[in-house]
């Protein structure tokens, strides 16, 4: 039987004092001997009937987090502007110059003390000084897109992946402004001459774009570069900066959306290698893309 509800135990104190025998009462309501004998014991005492559980709670708490040990940890942040980490090593093993300082200003001999990151994070946080200190204020993002079709493309590589057994890297092409997908290839490998003969196909298609937005890989530097600006194209070869993908975020959403719903038919269907253009096709005229409110087809031919 599970926890007695005070009712239940004051029928057991009831059943005891109208002379019922302790094992009859333990069977009449499906509980242990020990308990019946543990809440007869408790109402023996003068005042104290009450028949609710009593409090877990320790009397006495030893705290490890002293307010002189709370004190060192806020001497630690502001003088050096360290992180959890940091705090907890010079607290244990602190060198001369840190244990100078903690007893000139606590006044005290210092002992080494180990605490957990945890503990120390919730004293920052206590102070509302926790997370970066280099970041005081909220960082305000500016959503940045093409003002029309061919503005501005961008370009990435996804993989190398295997797909229907065989390992192979995908070259995907997109148009800033709209999301149309103007290209997604598969290749064992992929070289700049590879990509550039792939954005000649793509702007003989459609048309020239005024900038290509790509990563810092190989195959996007000085000859793709140079391909780029050549007199009868005039592209802008624009460069993320490094570590930085949130900048060609939109190429990227469309490389998860890739991996999501086509690397993945994979273990659905024979050869998926030969739906590749047509989920480019489904891509840009079927797919509704949250966006742009919109199938990316409808927006790039506006």
């Amino acid at each position: 039987m599970g926890s007695l509800t005070p009712e239940i135990r004051s029928l057991i104190i009831k059943a005891y004092r109208k002379g019922h025998r302790i094992k009859d009462i333990a069977d009449m309501f499906d509980v242990h001997r020990w308990t019946v004998w543990k809440w007869i014991k408790r109402t023996r005492h003068p005042g104290r009937k009450n028949l609710k559980d009593k409090s877990r709670k320790p009397h006495r708490r030893h705290r490890k987090i002293t307010p002189l040990i709370e004190e060192a940890i806020l001497i630690l942040r502001d003088s050096f502007q360290w992180g959890t980490q940091r705090i907890m090593v010079a607290l244990l093993s602190p060198p001369p110059y840190i244990r100078h300082l903690l007893e000139t200003y606590l006044e005290i001999l210092w002992k080494p003390i180990k605490l957990s990151r945890q503990g120390i994070n919730n004293i920052l946080k206590k102070h509302k000084i926790n997370g970066s200190p280099y970041q005081k204020t909220k960082k305000d993002w500016k959503f940045f897109r093409a003002t029309c079709p061919n503005e501005m493309w961008q370009i990435d590589i996804k993989g190398p992946f295997l797909l229907d057994g065989e390992r192979v890297k995908a070259l995907v092409i997109l148009d800033d402004y709209s999301r149309f997908l103007l290209s997604v290839k598969l290749f064992k490998s992929i070289t700049t001459d590879i990509v550039t003969q792939e954005l000649n196909t793509c702007i003989e298609t459609y048309a020239v774009p005024n900038s290509i937005l790509s990563d810092n890989g190989s195959q996007f530097r000085e000859q793709f570069t140079d391909w780029c600006s050549e007199q009868k194209r005039g592209i802008d070869a624009i460069h993320a900066p490094p570590y930085y993908p949130q900048c060609k975020g939109k190429v990227e959403r469309c490389i998860r959306t890739f991996n999501e719903e086509y690397i993945r038919l994979d273990k659905v269907f024979e050869n998926p290698q030969t739906l590749l253009e047509e989920y480019r096709e489904w891509y840009n005229t079927k797919r509704y893309h949250m966006g742009i409110n919109n199938c990316p087809a409808n927006i790039y031919s506006t």
